[in-house]
Parts: structure tokens; sequence; C-alpha cells
């Protein structure tokens, strides 16, 4: 048994268990009322391909970890899932993507228009599931904290959507400021781990503890999808490249040679990147020593997030909680270095 297996077998038990029955019910809930047959395939197609188990399953837990019931998080985090889904096809309409992880995109399968439709259908449909939470067993102000935690996220994810471009418009910015945007995206995940502590009626200290944990996992899911985009993982890069919307790891290659920087140069100025030139920028990336500043600094996050959980009382949400956390590490690389 390899080692990717090893790792990836608890967690993704994990997800299955505590976070399948509200991805099932949010999947349900995108196909039902639609008569309209032109939409009904775009819907369809979204049902079949939105995957997400760790959103609702953090809340789940997070739930859990403070003394409530992870039943209790079920609309929220139907609601969650489709609120993530619908901000996912805007997202790609933004950037343009045609494809993502080797399947076209909403947008790319069925154009801009019907996929900018199926977004707000979508977003209708998970608002009404965040209303169904005044029908369940939830203190009323218990009830307004999670739809103020819903609003923070949703405005924290459009600052990081107009912060990137803006960047992108003045085709430069840090270092620094990528990887800020890189933690302002992982506003989802941090949302989670607030609403389901907000929702397990855990203390103030235990829903900060909880937000800061999620805000620095997500941070560091955030951190493998750019090492994944920056190493042509999702054969994404040379369209990022000629949009200048380069992943951070890339960014932090250019800062730290002067060959990184002047293959970047080149190929900006190029009508068309080839397949060898990808090939290149990777090998410079790899020669920068860009993959163990990767490793380094996720390192200390996944120390960071399982050191937040200390005052989380022990229990077996709690344990999942820094499994999910320590996994990462050894998740971020499989790929790389699965034998």
């Amino acid at each position: 048994m390899s080692h990717r297996t090893k790792i990836e077998e608890p967690v993704q038990e994990i997800l299955e268990v505590k976070g399948r029955k509200a991805l099932e019910k949010a999947k349900k809930i995108m196909l039902e009322d639609i008569k309209e047959k032109e939409l009904q395939a775009p819907l369809q197609y979204l049902s079949e391909n939105w995957n997400d188990t760790l959103r609702p399953a953090l809340m789940a837990l997070s739930c859990e970890a403070v003394g409530g019931r992870s039943e209790a998080t079920t609309s929220a985090a139907v609601a969650m899932t489709l609120t993530c889904s619908w901000m996912n096809i805007y997202d790609h309409i933004m950037d343009r993507t045609p494809s993502r992880l080797f399947k076209p995109t909403l947008p790319g399968k069925f154009g801009n228009g019907l996929a900018l439709i199926t977004g707000g259908i979508v977003a209708a449909k998970a608002y009404s599931a965040l209303y169904e939470l005044a029908e369940k067993e939830i203190p009323p102000q218990k009830r307004l904290a999670v739809n103020r935690l819903f609003q923070g996220f949703v405005s924290k994810m459009a600052e990081a959507e107009a912060t990137n471009l803006n960047l992108r418009k003045r085709g430069s910015a840090s270092v620094s400021k990528k990887f800020q945007v890189l933690q302002m995206q992982a506003a989802d995940i941090e949302a989670c781990t607030k609403i389901g502590a907000t929702i397990g009626c855990g203390s103030d200290l235990e829903i900060e503890q909880l937000g800061k944990y999620g805000l620095l996992l997500g941070t560091i899911i955030e951190l493998r999808e750019d090492l994944w985009e920056a190493l042509n993982y999702t054969l994404e890069l040379a369209d990022k490249i000629k949009k200048g919307a380069l992943p951070y790891v890339l960014m932090w290659a250019i800062n730290h040679s002067e060959k990184a920087r002047n293959l970047l140069l080149t190929l900006t100025k190029k009508e068309k990147i080839e397949p060898t030139d990808i090939k290149e920028v990777v090998e410079v990336m790899f020669e920068t020593e860009t993959v163990n500043h990767v490793k380094k600094l996720s390192r200390k996050l996944i120390n960071r997030a399982t050191n937040t959980l200390l005052g989380i009382r022990e229990c077996e949400a709690e344990q999942s909680l820094k499994l999910l956390a320590r996994a990462q590490q050894p998740l971020l690389f499989a790929g790389l270095f699965a034998s």
C-alpha cells in the first residue's frame, strides 16, 4: 500500500461520513422545479460534477467539536455547498476558464450566458436553503449569527476576486500581496468552521479558534491548488501566463531567480506558448527551490492550524479536524512524488 493511499483513505472516509448527506441534498435541490429544458442540461452537468464533501464535513465536525449535533448543520451546509458552486461558476466566467481539472467548466461547455443564468438559479436556491434555518432547532440569535457569517464570507470572497482583477489589470503585484489573496480566498473554509461552531452553541472563544483553524486549513488548500496550477497539473498554466494571472508560487520563483524572470518575460511576448515552454517553466521552478518553499510554508500553516485546536475539548471530531490538517502536506505532494 502506498503512502498516498494510507493518507487518503481515512481522510476520504471522514469526508464521506460527515459531508455526503448535505452534498447529495444540495445536488437534488439544484435540479428541483426547473422545467425549461435549456436550463436542465447545465444544472444536471453541475450536479454531476460538483462533489464537494469538504465544506459540509467541516461544518459538521466543528459543530460536534463544541458539543453540538452535526445533523443541525444540514441546512446551513446545503446553503454553503450551493453558494460555493455558484461562486465557482462566476469565477470561471470572470477568469475565462474553459476547462478545469481536465473537464470543461460550465461556461466552457454551455457558454457564458447559460452559465450566468445557471449561477443565478443556484444562488437563489442557496438562500432558500439558508432561510430553512428558521424552521430548524437553532435559537433565533444563532440564526442571526449564521446569516451574518454567510454575508461576511460572500463579501470576503467578492473582495478577493476584485483584488485579483485589480492585480491583473495592473500587470504586477508583490508576492506578499498575492499570498494575501490566497488567504482571502480561504474565507469559505473559515466560514464553515465558524458556522458549525455557532450552530453547535460553542463559546465565543471556541468559535474564534475554529475560525482560525478554518482560515489556515483553507489557505493550505488554496496553496495546493496554486502549486498544481504552477506545475501545470491542471493544464492551465499557459493560459494563466498569457493573461498575466500568475500563480503565487510562480511569482515566488520569479522573485528568486533571474532565469525565471527572463523566461516568463519571453513567454509573455510569444504569440503561442508551446508545451516545451511550459516544461521549461516547471524545470526552472524546481531549480529555484520553489517546491521546498511550499513544503516549509505548508508545514508552518499546518502546525498553526493544529495548535488552534488546543483549546477545543478532546473528542472524535477534534481528532478528525487535526487529521484533516496534518494530511494536507502529504496530499499536497502526493501527485509529485507518488511511486
